[in-house]
């Protein structure tokens, strides 16, 4: 066992080394080009959902982001407001992670926008934690992105010259599921349906699931 204050205290002690700042105006700009050129090319047709998505969204919203392909790309071209904004499963990669990660923080910061972006996989992993956000009465959008498989996992598959195995599940109706929960759902056939859908989410008075897919480009 370890104390709690000790343990901070040695934290705080530590020598961190810090990412180096000195990246001139110039580099960024560069940089973001070129990140946005590498997800125009190896993610097709997810840009224009999360430009829709970011410009729906009101100040101040926290976001928590699971493993899936819609969450890769948006990270790199989402400007937060400020640091502390995003919360992403880095390191161990945690499948699950988004739906109770942000209910935590829903609970956290109770009256400000927090929001939660998952995959249909990913998804399968917490959903039982749809029913604490509805018991909670959580104003929570969670925007679920469905491309039908592990995506990420079928491309490095073929990358690696392996044939895709195991990366199609059977997927229920996850607008009919989460409404089993008694939660709400949409399911937007556009951008403009997906910027309502995200609007009237986060004035709902229970978690709203938001059901996406690659077809949503309009």
């Amino acid at each position: 066992l370890y104390d709690a204050d000790a343990f901070i205290n040695d934290l705080c002690e530590m020598d961190v080394a810090r990412p180096a700042r000195d990246w001139t105006p110039q580099e960024v700009v560069s940089a973001r080009a070129r990140w946005r050129a590498e997800i125009e090319a190896e993610r097709p047709g997810i840009l224009p959902v999360v430009e829709a998505l970011r410009d729906a969204v009101p100040d101040g919203v926290m976001i928590y982001s699971d493993m899936t392909q819609f969450a890769y790309a948006a990270k790199e071209v989402w400007d937060m407001e400020g640091p502390g904004q995003w919360h992403h499963p880095y390191g161990f990669g945690t499948l699950g992670y988004a739906t109770p990660a942000a209910i935590g923080g829903a609970i956290g910061r109770p009256g400000l926008p927090t929001m939660a972006i998952i995959g249909d996989y990913g998804f399968h992993y917490t959903v039982q934690e749809l029913g604490v956000a509805v018991e909670l009465g959580l104003p929570l959008p969670i925007i679920l992105w469905d491309n039908g498989k592990l995506g990420e996992i079928e491309d490095s598959m073929t990358r690696a010259q392996i044939a895709p195995n195991a990366v199609i599940a059977h997927n229920p109706d996850f607008c009919k599921l989460a409404e089993a929960f008694g939660a709400l759902s949409a399911a937007p056939q556009n951008l403009d349906d997906l910027h309502s859908a995200v609007d009237q989410a986060f004035k709902a008075d229970r978690p709203t699931l938001i059901y996406v897919t690659p077809k949503v480009t309009r």
